[in-house]
């Protein structure tokens, strides 16, 4: 049976760990599987609603001004609510996505969308937010050009979805929406060349050429 950590333990275990000037990665249990961001004061996705009380204990005091959502699915959502109640912070999210998130599509919590985000949007010291659908159809990233760092939700994953194993793979044919748009999504993304990726599932990686090499590899329609 897979092990599954109670909520005191999923509180116990999330850390903020600085990754760049002022980007921070939250690490979410079990199995270090899910990752949100701190990026200034943007809260970046919010893992799995057992995994909200674990993010607001590792912020403590550090001030966040909004949470953002790079896309409608449980792993990043399902937390969006308690946080969003207990920080007092409005919520925003890909146009796309804003219905989904609003409704509690997939049995999370329903969140009120005070934003939705659209192509060139600013958000947070410098991003920017591009439109990258194909995951969700409303997934987005977001992109700072001054230090190349990108914030990719799950367009790319940096393990493999079923076993966790480090390394560069698509997102689960099962949960995309559309694998053809997501494989355009990546090749435009890669295509940037970014310097630190950051995913919604995995490492870190500082390999521009790597990314690309990859993205280039995927089928094309």
């Amino acid at each position: 049976m897979a092990y599954e950590a109670s909520p005191s333990e999923e509180e116990q275990f999330v850390k903020l760990t600085p990754v760049i000037d002022d980007v921070f990665r939250l690490v979410l249990p079990p199995r270090a599987f899910v990752n949100a961001y701190l990026v200034g004061d943007v809260l970046v996705d919010a893992g799995l609603g057992m995994q909200a009380g674990g993010i607001i204990k590792a912020l403590g005091g550090r001030t966040v001004a909004t949470h953002a959502i790079t896309h409608a699915h449980g792993d990043h959502v399902g937390g969006s609510r308690r946080v969003c109640d207990t920080l007092g912070v409005p919520a925003s999210c890909g146009a796309g996505d804003a219905a989904a998130v609003r409704a509690g599509k997939f049995r999370w919590k329903p969140v009120e969308v005070a934003r939705e985000l659209h192509e060139g949007d600013e958000l947070g010291p410098g991003f920017v937010v591009l439109d990258v659908p194909g995951h969700s159809p409303g997934h987005i990233a977001l992109w700072r050009e001054r230090d190349r760092t990108l914030v990719c939700g799950d367009v790319f994953l940096n393990l493999n979805f079923y076993t966790t194993r480090a390394g560069l793979n698509e997102p689960p044919a099962l949960f995309t929406v559309d694998m053809a748009r997501n494989r355009e999504s990546a090749r435009r993304l890669a295509e940037l060349e970014p310097q630190l990726v950051l995913f919604g599932h995995g490492k870190p990686l500082r390999d521009a050429a790597k990314l690309q090499a990859f993205a280039q590899s995927l089928p094309r329609a």
